[in-house]
């Protein structure tokens, strides 16, 4: 046996280096496959950028051209359709009005050099160029495009067009010519039309006018060339009918092919890079490789342990326990898994640091490890949650064992650090007859039977049972259906008076939600709020009661409100804004809310208890410490937190008459609230001797069947009204 794990350990040794080798090679081929691919990439990019270069060009040109065209109109419209140009030339025959306007122009060179001023029939009765006149036939200066222009406005001018622009062929070259009628500044002709007189009006793409373009459209080296080139990119110059008289050229500036060369080398530096750093793998590979291989081998077991506690961690307790129903399967047994949660240990580390909580931990585990049989596997799955899981052939007399075990180590106080810490256990426990279960369900199972064994707080361990999964089902189906509840408003909000304990008379509500679940009748507030907080309901529940009891009470003068608030509601950093935010949306003024909050909230979280509370308070609301004397009623608190009031809790008032000490608790209980200028209310009151006894030890306010059991939001206004009250309706 040990000569077969040797020779393993010897052969993964020899084979480490290979393996190392082969990666790097592997590794290397993958490099040089993936420079050639981006070399491919940066080629087919240069290309493409390239292309689009060439492509924007051409647009460029094109837009260039038909820019000037478009220049060229506009400049022909300004020209001709002018009221002055038409008196002069139809009404007043001013030669010398239109020389001026017309003739000079030539020379600035910016909208056109060359200007012909034709008869109706064709005659040239003016011409000039570059500034002057000069002599020439209309026909003998410009090609048949023209013509083919001149046709085109003539054989429009009757559906409204009096103007043409286009490319031609001149004596001079190729030049952008607009025709047009001369006519009134309202675009129509004041003669008829044989008569019109046509403005010829002409810009030659000369090289200055080309050098222009040029700068202006960012095309480098733009020339103008008879004849469309057939190898390089080009724009052409087109007349009216699509025939082509020139073409624009242009430098290609291959911005990809740049872009390509220039990254070309830093390229091939960093091939030269990559082989030297594969090198210096291939010789400290090996080495690293077999370090790697310890610290794996370690890894493996750290992975599968808890650092704290040294058991089992979850996963593994997850191998753990496929081993174990693998045996449970294999010899006829069951495999039994028990699911372990400390109790009050969060208390501890409260109270004591995390420091202590630590240590108890390990004294936990070091308790339970010596109790627990050799062959369980024990794990820590949690912050105070334990597992353990073996193969037994009669899981109920083994649990009954460790059971007994468990609650009586438990059963002594624990000295950690010098600390005393008392803390207990809930455990669940399922079974997988024959290990049929599998690990998955078998500790959903037993997780499932401890929250049992948790929520009903009796100590002692709880087998699973199908009935958990259908109250499991049960609880979801109640979530739905209170979250339909909310989402359709279907709760009520009832209000138990509260009244004055010298005057007998209402100074106060305390608003309770009340659900009517279809189909099952109404659901007890202490059934469905926990469901709500388990649920993320709590939040949208508590904001429903409180603008409902807003809403109700904006109709009440002077009486106070009092609101439960859940310490989940206060758990959200959000919670005094949106209430705060509430207050002012109903315009309800805050001093007439008091929040009710438990005590439990302020033993667990007292820094951020003190921190809720004074943000509330200095927004105007009131807070109450409600349930006193239930729980830990502790003096300490009193005095650190600074309550508004003070509800004694029912059971000290249903306790008067039976006991002597009863009285004298709630008078202390009054006096030590008294004490600390804190007026009490005493929560129910059933019989008049309890009232005027409550009255007697000093409470300030009353509440309880005796006086009304809860009522709606009607009843109240009707109790107001009869006592003669006047408030404005809601």
């Amino acid at each position: 046996m040990a000569l077969s794990g040797g020779n393993k350990i010897g052969g993964t040794r020899l084979r480490a280096p290979l393996m190392v080798s082969l990666v790097l090679i592997v590794f290397a081929a993958i490099v040089a496959g993936g420079t050639g691919l981006i070399l491919t990439a940066l080629s087919n990019m240069a290309f493409r950028a390239d292309l689009l270069d060439v492509q924007r060009a051409e647009q460029t040109a094109s837009g260039a051209l038909a820019a000037i065209e478009q220049q060229m109109g506009s400049a022909v419209s300004d020209y001709t359709s002018w009221d002055d140009a038409a008196k002069a030339v139809y009404v007043d025959h001013d030669r010398d009005w239109i020389e001026k306007n017309y003739g000079i122009f030539t020379g600035a060179g910016t909208l056109f050099d060359t200007y012909f001023l034709l008869t109706a029939d064709g005659a040239t009765t003016m011409s000039y160029k570059d500034g002057s006149p000069f002599s020439v036939r209309l026909s003998d200066y410009f090609g048949q495009s023209f013509e083919a222009l001149e046709a085109s406005l003539k054989s429009e001018m009757g559906q409204g067009t009096y103007q043409k622009t286009g490319f031609v062929e001149t004596a001079d070259g190729l030049a952008v010519v607009g025709i047009a009628a001369v006519r009134s500044s309202q675009g129509g002709l004041t003669v008829p039309r044989e008569s019109a007189v046509y403005a010829v009006f002409a810009r030659h793409l000369t090289a200055p006018v080309i050098r222009q373009l040029a700068r202006n459209y960012v095309i480098d080296g733009l020339q103008l060339v008879s004849s469309v080139p057939p190898d390089k990119s080009f724009a052409a110059v087109r007349n009216n009918k699509g025939d082509v008289l020139g073409a624009f050229v242009w430098d290609l500036r291959a911005p990809g092919t740049r872009s390509f060369r220039e990254v070309l080398p830093a390229v091939c530096w960093g091939i030269a890079v990559i082989g030297l750093v594969l090198l210096a793998l291939l010789v400290f590979g090996i080495g690293i490789v077999r370090g790697l291989m310890a610290d794996e081998k370690a890894a493996r077991t750290l992975a599968k342990q808890d650092l704290l506690s040294g058991l089992f961690n979850r996963a593994g307790l997850h191998d753990a326990l496929v081993e174990i129903e693998a045996e449970a399967a294999a010899s006829d047994q069951s495999a039994l898994l028990i699911y372990l949660d400390l109790d009050r240990f969060k208390e501890v580390n409260d109270a004591y640091g995390h420091a202590v909580g630590d240590q108890l931990i390990k004294g936990v585990t070091a308790g339970l490890r010596h109790l627990l049989p050799k062959e369980a596997a024990f794990a820590r799955i949690g912050g105070d949650e334990f597992a353990i899981a073996l193969v037994c052939k009669d899981p109920e007399e083994r649990c009954a064992a460790i059971e007994q075990a468990i609650i009586s180590f438990f059963r002594e106080p624990l000295i950690i650090a010098g600390r005393v810490a008392s803390v207990g256990a809930s455990m669940g426990i399922a079974v997988s007859p024959r290990g049929v279960l599998g690990s998955a369900e078998l500790l959903r199972r037993a997780d499932m039977a401890m929250y049992r064994a948790k929520a009903t707080r009796s100590g002692r361990a709880v087998f699973y049972t199908a009935a958990m999964d259908e109250d499991r089902q049960a609880r979801m189906e109640m979530a739905n259906d209170l979250r339909h509840a909310i989402d359709n408003d279907a709760l009520k909000v009832l209000y138990q008076p509260v009244f004055d304990a010298h005057t007998r008379l209402l100074c106060g509500v305390e608003a309770l939600v009340r659900w009517n679940r279809p189909g099952h009748g109404l659901v007890p507030p202490d059934i469905f709020i926990p469901i709500a907080e388990d649920n993320g309901l709590i939040g949208r529940l508590g904001e429903f009661v409180m603008r409902q009891a807003l809403e109700d009470a904006a109709a009440w003068p002077r009486i106070s409100v009092a609101i439960n608030i859940s310490p989940l509601q206060l758990h959200d950093i959000s919670f005094v804004n949106s209430t705060a935010a509430l207050i002012e949306a109903c315009r309800f003024p805050a001093e007439r809310v008091i929040l009710e909050l438990t005590e439990g909230f302020f033993i667990r979280n007292p820094d951020r208890a003190k921190q809720s509370m004074a943000q509330l308070q200095r927004r105007g609301f009131r807070i109450a410490l409600d349930d006193f004397g239930s729980g830990f009623s502790s003096v300490g608190y009193l005095r650190e937190f600074g309550f508004d009031r003070l509800k004694i809790d029912r059971s000290l008032i249903s306790e008067l008459g039976k006991t002597l000490k009863a009285g004298e608790l709630l008078k202390a209980t009054v006096a030590l609230a008294s004490s600390f200028d804190i007026p009490v209310t005493a929560e129910g009151i059933e019989t008049e001797e309890q009232a005027e006894y409550v009255s007697a030890c000093g409470c300030d306010e009353l509440q309880g069947f005796f006086f009304s059991k809860p009522v709606s939001a009607a009843e109240i206004s009707s109790v107001l009204q009869e006592a003669g009250w006047t408030f404005s309706a809601a």
